[in-house]
Protein backbone atom coordinates (compact mmCIF):
# COMPACT_ATOMS: atom_id res chain seq x y z
CA UNK A 1 0.00 0.00 0.00
CA UNK A 2 1.49 3.19 -1.14
CA UNK A 3 2.49 5.75 1.49
CA UNK A 4 3.11 9.61 0.97
CA UNK A 5 7.21 8.67 1.23
CA UNK A 6 6.52 6.40 -1.54
CA UNK A 7 4.83 8.85 -3.43
CA UNK A 8 7.06 11.53 -2.82
CA UNK A 9 10.01 8.95 -3.89
CA UNK A 10 8.62 7.82 -7.15
CA UNK A 11 7.14 11.44 -8.03
CA UNK A 12 10.20 13.28 -6.69
CA UNK A 13 10.09 16.06 -3.93
CA UNK A 14 10.96 18.58 -6.08
CA UNK A 15 8.50 18.12 -8.91
CA UNK A 16 5.77 18.10 -6.02
CA UNK A 17 6.78 20.95 -4.31
CA UNK A 18 6.75 22.84 -8.25
CA UNK A 19 3.32 21.67 -8.89
CA UNK A 20 2.45 23.04 -5.55
CA UNK A 21 3.97 26.06 -5.65
CA UNK A 22 5.63 25.51 -2.02
CA UNK A 23 9.62 24.64 -1.27
CA UNK A 24 11.19 21.34 -0.35
CA UNK A 25 10.65 21.73 2.85
CA UNK A 26 6.87 21.73 2.94
CA UNK A 27 7.22 18.80 1.05
CA UNK A 28 9.23 16.84 3.41
CA UNK A 29 6.95 18.12 6.87
CA UNK A 30 3.92 16.59 4.91
CA UNK A 31 5.56 13.51 4.10
CA UNK A 32 6.57 12.99 7.69
CA UNK A 33 3.11 13.88 8.52
CA UNK A 34 1.62 11.35 6.61
CA UNK A 35 -1.02 13.15 4.68
CA UNK A 36 -0.68 15.75 2.00
CA UNK A 37 -3.15 18.69 2.30
CA UNK A 38 -6.52 18.52 -0.03
CA UNK A 39 -5.41 21.27 -2.33
CA UNK A 40 -2.55 19.58 -3.26
CA UNK A 41 -4.75 16.60 -4.57
CA UNK A 42 -4.89 17.86 -8.24
CA UNK A 43 -1.23 18.95 -8.78
CA UNK A 44 -0.09 15.35 -7.53
CA UNK A 45 -3.20 13.70 -9.33
CA UNK A 46 -1.96 14.95 -12.39
CA UNK A 47 2.09 13.98 -11.98
CA UNK A 48 0.82 10.57 -11.09
CA UNK A 49 -1.19 10.68 -14.35
CA UNK A 50 1.54 11.45 -16.32
CA UNK A 51 3.77 8.56 -14.53
CA UNK A 52 1.04 6.11 -14.66
CA UNK A 53 0.97 5.73 -11.36
CA UNK A 54 -2.28 5.52 -8.58
CA UNK A 55 -3.06 9.13 -6.57
CA UNK A 56 -4.47 7.33 -3.49
CA UNK A 57 -7.25 9.82 -1.86
CA UNK A 58 -6.31 8.68 1.40
CA UNK A 59 -2.95 10.10 1.10
CA UNK A 60 -4.79 13.59 1.36
CA UNK A 61 -6.42 15.45 4.87
CA UNK A 62 -9.68 15.49 3.05
CA UNK A 63 -12.63 16.79 5.37
CA UNK A 64 -15.15 13.53 6.09
CA UNK A 65 -18.53 14.62 5.21
CA UNK A 66 -20.79 14.69 8.30
CA UNK A 67 -22.53 11.31 9.14
CA UNK A 68 -25.81 10.62 7.29
CA UNK A 69 -25.02 13.45 5.26
CA UNK A 70 -26.14 13.01 1.67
Amino acid sequence: MIDTREMASTLGRRNIASAVGVGLTAVSNHVVGGLFPASWFLAIQFLCEQRGTECPERLFAFIDPPEGAA
